[in-house]
């Protein structure tokens, strides 16, 4: 690539940065999981974008994520080792591409003008190491060096997932934390044998084993079980997930964490279960599952009442 066309790229990326800018800021006007509906209406009187820049939308019970491709650089793996005149050459051009990308996320992220995301905010794109992780309001905004595979191609794209700031949602809904105090994780994690998860270390850090909304009741670190071994499932009989409770509920439900049977500190989401349902799997971490839980956003059948959502400014209460 020419350094003309090195600087066209960098031109049209500013270009698309600014309409992700401004789609970012009518997302952070969203501070709870929004529908389907909600969020088609927010793309619709977004900034207009080139028509050559894909988006993609993905919704469900759980999760919104808005993703924009801001440039395709193709596959590597596609250069001919034949245009060049050695193989140093070559790899010189294979590695340029990759730090074509890079030097893309950064003008991208410059570019967006956003905030760093905090520590507890989701991270759509951690299996990818070119990135730079921000926020808008509660909406966790990651730039990144896409490859899902080495034939695949290369791109630039911008991830726009609900999940940012949610200890400051937590605090409007159940009230500010009352922060009982340290724990000494290192002697929890010792007598369990598995790391906890942040996002339960910080609830127990700020909350304590409070009980939220009159119903569910965080388990203390003194009273959490060794992780459960999952049943053997499959003609090979593979271990499934291990299970560690980490609340309750006032009709006897149990939210679990679901921990990778041979990944220690591998966490795959939660369960809940109770006594006349059947078990009910949750691709999410406890402190979104609250907070999703709390906001109305995600009625749970196991539980005692499904939170209303609360558009009338009704406070769920954490004590």
């Amino acid at each position: 690539m020419s350094e003309v066309e090195r600087d066209g790229r960098a031109e049209r990326c500013r270009v698309v940065a600014d309409g992700v800018a401004a789609l970012a800021r009518e997302l952070a006007r969203l501070v709870d999981l929004p529908t389907s509906e909600e969020l088609d209406g927010v793309l619709a009187g977004a900034q207009e974008r080139p028509d050559d820049v894909w988006v993609g939308v993905h919704t469900n019970w759980t999760t919104a994520t808005v993703s924009v491709v801001v440039a395709d650089l193709g596959c590597p793996r596609d250069l001919d080792p034949d245009d060049f005149a050695d193989d140093d050459a070559y790899e010189a051009a294979v590695n340029q591409l990759y730090d074509d990308a890079e030097a893309m996320v950064g003008i991208v992220a410059d570019r967006l003008g956003l905030g760093p995301a905090d520590p507890l905010a989701l991270d759509p794109c951690a299996d990818h190491s070119t990135r730079v992780r921000l926020m808008a309001g509660h909406w966790a905004v990651t730039v990144a060096a896409v490859q899902e595979d080495t034939d695949l191609p290369l791109t630039v794209e911008v991830d726009l997932t609900y999940g940012a700031d949610l200890p400051g949602r937590l605090a409007q809904l159940a009230g500010p934390a009352p922060r009982p105090g340290p724990v000494d994780w290192p002697a929890v994690s010792a007598r369990i044998g598995v790391e906890l998860p942040d996002d339960y270390r910080w609830l127990i850090e700020q909350y304590g084993p409070g009980t939220f909304d009159g119903y569910l009741t965080l388990t203390p670190p003194e009273a959490l079980p060794v992780p459960a071994p999952g049943p053997l499932v499959g003609v090979l009989r593979v271990e499934s997930a291990r299970t560690l409770p980490v609340a309750t509920t006032t009709n006897g439900a149990v939210v679990s964490l679901l921990a990778d049977p041979y990944w220690d500190g591998a966490w795959q989401g939660l369960r809940i279960a109770s006594p006349d349902t059947a078990p009910w799997d949750v691709d999410t971490g406890l402190l979104y599952f609250l907070v999703l839980v709390l906001s109305g956003r995600y009625p749970v059948p196991q539980f005692p009442s499904a939170s209303p959502r609360r558009d009338d400014g009704e406070e769920a209460t954490g004590q």
